[in-house]
């Protein structure tokens, strides 16, 4: 076998052996083998808000929608995905209160996003304010979206 080829086999052979699922449930595809996942990350809302308040989340990605869910206080919702080697993952969430409502990104390919998070966990809590991030790197919440009025 030539250099070329044995060359080629070894790159497909590493493509196919770091492939890993989408989204948990979900196994792989062609695009995965060609782009295989990086990284392993979990993505996790919670309910913070200080009124006991159902909390409503429709989170999804370009390939996955991970559905609608309704969070009473102290209740969350996480998902685990593998980030693309183009690193242009992007998952994003409409979430909405009895008086407000905020379509906000919940991940996507920042080197400050993965600091904050700690290189593997985005936690966000919706507090009566906003949407805060727990910043793993000084230990404390950091409001990055405020509520919009109405629905």
């Amino acid at each position: 076998m030539s250099n070329i080829k044995q060359f080629f086999l070894a790159i497909y052979i590493s493509l196919v052996l770091t492939c890993q699922d989408r989204v948990v449930a979900r196994s792989a595809t062609m695009r995965d083998i060609i782009g295989p996942k990086i990284s392993n990350w979990q993505v996790m809302v919670v309910n913070g808000l200080a009124t006991s308040e159902t909390l409503f989340i429709h989170c999804k990605s370009k390939e996955d929608d991970l559905g609608e869910h309704n969070l009473r206080l102290g209740d969350r919702f996480s998902w685990n995905f593998g980030e693309n080697m183009l690193h242009s993952t992007l998952f994003w969430c409409y979430l909405s209160k009895d008086d407000g409502h905020m379509n906000v990104q919940v991940f996507w390919d920042d080197v400050i996003l993965f600091h904050r998070c700690g290189w593997k966990k985005c936690v966000w809590t919706a507090k009566t304010d906003g949407l805060y991030l727990w910043n793993f790197a000084n230990g404390q919440d950091l409001l990055l979206e405020k509520w919009e009025a109405g629905w």
